[in-house]
């Protein structure tokens, strides 16, 4: 493996392994705070366990970056150009203190009222409604959007060595539009805490009414 795929092994994977981690967290949300606390138990052993994984992924990223100004400090490495490794390295910076902040935030969670999900579920809604939060959360998440996107695409130049993918731009397009899915999905569940609304989530079900012939009052 060169260190300009290690690199990307460790900084750019892991984060997205993360990622898909919180959409299996938080989607059964949007069906509802009991199924959010069905689907999402807590425990100070599985918080325990999920700070341990993301702290490894966090030394993770900072070796990946080490590894990469090893090899060549002042060339774009797996970048298409130097303003684009600058650009990934502050895109990274930000999407990862997204994540630490809101596993700090979890863990205020866990001591304030304890392992009760639905607990947790109403300090979200809470917290996620104030404006200076939700504007945090939305920049971290559109940071991580465009740390994935050029995170994958320099992904898969870095494994090929044909020049004709190289300076192809339907990677990075592709690459884009998954990463700009990925963050719309991301927003809709983040608008669901904030405002009690998802943006796309299947309709609620109609409550049924009874017929007419049976509401009439009977002679």
């Amino acid at each position: 493996m060169s260190r300009h795929q290690s690199h990307l092994a460790l900084t750019v994977w892991p984060i997205t392994a993360l990622l898909f981690f919180a959409f299996a967290h938080f989607w059964p949300a949007l069906s509802g705070a009991s199924a959010y606390a069905a689907a999402s138990p807590v425990s100070w052993l599985s918080q325990a366990a999920s700070t341990a994984v993301v702290v490894a992924f966090a030394l993770a990223y900072v070796l990946g970056w080490a590894v990469l100004r090893r090899e060549a400090p002042e060339s774009p490495g797996p970048y298409r150009t130097k303003g684009g490794r600058r650009l990934q390295a502050w895109a990274g910076g930000l999407a990862w203190t997204l994540v630490l902040g809101h596993f700090g935030l979890e863990w205020a969670m866990l001591f304030e009222s304890g392992p009760v999900s639905l607990s947790h579920y109403e300090i979200l809604r809470a917290v996620l409604s104030r404006p200076v939060v939700l504007a945090a959360y939305v920049a971290g998440l559109a940071a991580l959007g465009l740390f994935l996107s050029q995170g994958w695409a320099a992904s898969v130049r870095a494994l090929q060595d044909s020049d004709k993918l190289e300076s192809s731009r339907w990677v990075d397009v592709g690459c884009t539009l998954l990463a700009a899915s990925m963050f719309l999905l991301a927003i809709n569940v983040l608008s669901h805490f904030a405002t009690g609304r998802a943006y796309w989530s299947s309709p609620a079900p109609t409550p049924v009414r009874a017929k007419s012939s049976e509401a009439l009052p009977s002679k």
